[in-house]
């Protein structure tokens, strides 16, 4: 039965012609970790939350730019003498290649009243937050999970009633593009590991497990299968975790790095992997192969100016919202030779290829801008963003990053 009809006007934005027909398309996506640095901020100083969506957000932006486009069939007009009319443009149209930028709202006071006052809401509440589930207990912290989500793909996937397991990878195992055979139609594993990477929002945990199998989204085989669907076990059995924010006595940026050596069979390159938390809870990490790196200590510089990078511009969002980190960012390493290069004006021979990330720390630590510290492999939280780990050391590195179950958050 259908209850109402609905069409849609759409311009035709794949005739437009860049740098005549429009100039900029950059449309300001807001990046998860500055939706985490938000939450964290809130959730310390106590603020309430809510969240707002735009109705046909893209058709209220004021075009800059002349816009001209037939008139749609079935309501033309003409002129007085029955010359042909066209439209021009006042605000953006679907289509256009300019309406995600010209869709932009700038010094809003008062958020929402201002909003509702110039637009049409609807009101999202504070219980989802971009498919997100998200519970505010008694004690003030929030918990973010995404249980529906996983439970959708997990239907899809026909994994439901999986037999859950503890960990992600087993410990001892690597993939291989060589190992195993070509699957026929490589359609269902893109769809699954495309779908893994929205649930690292929330689960810094499998971002290196993730991060492999979409490295064989071009050709994977029956052995890339079975690693993805062992990261739906994982899931199955962990539907109830989240990631947990808590009031913090001190905002402060502490960045944790770590990096494999060579550990990939394929083309030997190490893996970077660093978490930066601001208060209590991590909001931004990364799992990512490097270029090859001929010694440990190339492969761990480049991953602390990896880091280094990601808190440079956290402290550039932070200024932008009036913050800053209470005391001065830390990147903490498990390496002493590069703890040691980062701090003392040394360039050995081995280092000379990788110049620029050396300076790019080195110039950090001597403006008094950045601390690097060295910490035991043991307390390294982001170990588990660069290999497979056994299930104890997973299982603790895994609190630490503040992935917990919904029964301990009380």
């Amino acid at each position: 039965m259908i209850n109402y009809r609905k069409a849609r006007l759409v311009a035709k934005g794949c005739s437009q012609v860049p740098g005549y027909d429009f100039k900029e398309t950059f449309s300001p996506v807001v990046r998860p970790a500055t939706i985490r640095a938000i939450l964290s901020v809130a959730i310390t100083k106590g603020w309430h939350l809510r969240q707002v969506d735009v109705n046909n957000a893209f058709l209220n932006g004021d075009l800059i730019d002349d816009v001209f486009m037939q008139q749609p069939l079935g309501y033309e007009q003409t002129g007085p003498n029955g010359e042909r009319l066209v439209c021009r443009l006042i605000k953006a149209l679907y289509g256009l290649r300019q309406a995600p930028r010209a869709c932009s709202f700038d010094e809003i006071n008062c958020f929402v009243q201002q909003l509702h006052n110039k637009f049409a809401l609807k009101d999202m509440g504070e219980h989802y937050f971009l498919g997100i589930e998200v519970s505010r207990s008694s004690s003030g912290s929030l918990y973010l999970c995404q249980r529906k989500y996983i439970r959708e793909l997990l239907a899809r996937s026909s994994m439901t009633n999986a037999k859950s397991v503890h960990t992600l990878m087993v410990s001892s195992s690597m993939l291989s593009k060589d190992e195993g055979d070509p699957l026929a139609d490589p359609t269902k594993y893109r769809n699954i590991a495309g779908a893994l990477q929205y649930i690292v929002f929330t689960w810094p945990d499998i971002a290196y497990a993730v991060n492999q199998v979409c490295q064989f989204m071009h050709a994977p085989t029956t052995l890339h299968m079975v690693a993805l669907k062992r990261i739906l076990r994982y899931l199955c059995g962990t539907l109830s975790y989240g990631l947990l924010f808590r009031k913090s006595d001190r905002l402060s940026l502490i960045g944790y790095a770590d990096a494999n050596w060579g550990l990939d069979f394929d083309d030997r390159r190490s893996t970077t992997g660093y978490c930066v938390y601001f208060g209590h809870t991590p909001i931004s990490w990364c799992s990512k192969k490097q270029v090859v790196s001929r010694s440990t200590a190339e492969a761990e510089y480049r991953r602390l100016a990896a880091a280094t990078s990601d808190v440079t511009w956290l402290i550039s969002l932070l200024t932008e919202l009036k913050l800053s980190s209470v005391d001065l960012p830390t990147v903490w390493c498990d390496n002493s030779s590069a703890v040691a290069v980062a701090a003392n004006p040394v360039l050995h021979s081995k280092f000379k290829h990788v110049k620029l990330d050396l300076f790019f720390v080195r110039e950090k630590v001597a403006r008094g801008e950045l601390i690097v510290g060295e910490v035991p492999a043991y307390d390294q939280v982001a170990d588990i963003l660069t290999k497979p780990l056994s299930v104890s050391a997973f299982t603790q590195f895994r609190h630490l990053l503040r992935v917990v179950s919904l029964e301990e958050v009380g």
